[in-house]
């Protein structure tokens, strides 16, 4: 008696289950348009808020420097101070040229600038000698 193999039939490839037809497509491409068209708004809007704040606080500025002056003369220095040191080399010359920048501030900040690139160049010859010297102790090991 001779056996016989079954034969598996052949697979079909299958279909996707979803086909997106013209009309469908033409409705997402619109939903996504006005998805699209509402963020835009909505971060321009935003963008104008952030915009109308920044101005009001400059408007303001003055008037609070100059009774931050009468208050609390040091807290006018520290604050002149503090924003030299956070600021770029371009905007740290435009704010020390302010007429309420005390006199003095531009070189205490520089100083300090100074001493943190000497601080900075110094951290990074350390980690490079670090980085030579570690693979010296590997070849020994």
């Amino acid at each position: 008696m001779k056996k016989f193999l079954s034969q598996k039939p052949a697979r079909k490839p299958r279909k996707p289950q979803f086909e997106m037809t013209p009309e469908m497509q033409r409705h997402m491409d619109r939903a996504a348009a006005r998805v699209g068209a509402l963020a835009d708004k909505e971060a321009r809007k935003d963008d104008k808020i952030q915009r109308q704040a920044r101005t009001a606080i400059v408007e303001t500025f003055d008037a609070w420097l100059e009774g931050l002056e009468d208050e609390a003369p040091e807290q006018v220095e520290d604050m002149f101070f503090e924003l030299g040191c956070l600021a770029t080399a371009t905007n740290r010359r435009r704010i020390f040229k302010h007429d309420k920048a005390p006199a003095g501030v531009a070189e205490r900040v520089q100083k300090l600038i100074d001493r943190w690139k000497v601080e900075e160049e110094a951290a990074k010859a350390a980690a490079l000698n670090a980085a030579q010297v570690k693979p010296d102790a590997d070849d020994h090991a």
